[in-house]
């Protein structure tokens, strides 16, 4: 396999400048600071919910929407199998749980000067190695050629992926109505 080790500069500026405007909304939304993620992971704030439920619905209709117009290319689905997924998606949450960040905010506090997310940076790197030196195992084991399927849930039900960016759409707005309703009801009586 011949695989590059860096993307080229063109590549690896847009990936610093994307990560940039990344981190600067995490900044401004509140995400990176570990009172907002332990307060989402005890359902009091809703904040991280919104802010990846926005994103998810921005991209998907960005996506489909500029796909449609600009461009014309199949997309790329990740493959996984339902266990495979059960099982990152429970050592994510447990990681999350117990040092307050996720991945992406993790890097942002270290801008806000908390020193814990030193650790999550190194579980991060030491996870990754893990991983890599797993991977065959994984792969024969845990994500099997034979189990995985590439079909998106509009395809599985056979209807529109507009429906489903609706859904989103309507579910965060619903979210943030609800979010602030709550936020007011405690300014009130707190």
């Amino acid at each position: 396999m011949n695989t590059a080790i860096f993307s080229s500069p063109s590549e690896m500026i847009a990936g610093l400048l994307i990560g940039v405007l990344f981190g600067f909304v995490l900044q401004k939304a509140q995400v990176t600071r570990f009172s907002t993620i332990v307060g989402q992971l005890l359902l009091r704030d809703f904040t991280v919910m919104k802010v990846i439920l926005t994103a998810i619905g921005t991209g998907s209709f960005l996506l489909y929407a500029l796909n449609g117009q600009l461009f014309n290319t199949a997309l790329i689905i990740s493959t996984t199998t339902l266990f495979a997924a059960a099982l990152g998606g429970g050592i994510f949450g447990v990681g999350m749980a117990v040092l307050g960040f996720c991945p992406g905010t993790c890097v942002g506090a270290l801008s806000l000067n908390a020193k814990d997310a030193w650790y999550g940076i190194a579980g991060m790197i030491v996870g990754a190695g893990i991983y890599a030196e797993l991977y065959p195992w994984i792969k024969l084991h845990v994500k099997p050629d034979s189990q995985i399927s590439k079909t998106t849930l509009p395809e599985y039900f056979n209807i529109s992926p507009w429906f489903f960016i609706g859904a989103v759409a309507l579910f965060v707005t619903c979210l943030i109505f609800f979010d602030n309703y709550q936020r007011a009801k405690q300014r009130v009586h707190g």
